[in-house]
């Protein structure tokens, strides 16, 4: 189990003010090294040039593609496929919860994210521990 400052992650969404707030959030609680893709085809190619990557924050819905589609790759690719994946979305209704559980998911974290417990948040899934927050 990795702490935050030691971690890197991988923040998927291509709304840019969500990102931003996200990257931002996670600079301030002094995460390592946070990286912000648009989408899952971006980030797959980011990976490559790390050393590893141990959280991926997706976005389900994402123009072309969803997190569906991007947990799936994430899970074939070697280099990656043990990384904890946390839905990130603010498709919070009982049916989502459920599909992202059964699509394989580590955790759940509804939008809009509550900056004063965002940092706590990542550091929870990063210490192995279970989160399915939605509200």
């Amino acid at each position: 189990m990795k702490k935050l400052e030691e971690a890197t992650i991988v923040i998927i969404e291509d709304d840019t003010n969500s990102y931003m707030a996200s990257l931002d959030l996670l600079k301030l609680e002094g995460a390592g090294a946070v990286h912000a893709r648009t989408s899952g085809e971006e980030a797959l190619k980011l990976v490559d040039s790390l050393p590893a990557v141990d959280l991926f924050l997706v976005d389900i819905y994402l123009p072309g593609e969803t997190g569906y589609d991007i947990i799936g790759r994430i899970r074939q690719h070697p280099k990656v496929k043990d990384s904890k994946v946390v839905a990130l979305t603010a498709s919070v209704m009982y049916g989502d919860i459920r599909r992202v559980r059964e699509a394989g998911f580590d955790g759940f974290i509804g939008k809009p994210i509550r900056p004063a417990r965002f940092g706590d948040q990542v550091r929870q899934i990063l210490a192995g521990e279970s989160l399915w927050e939605w509200r």
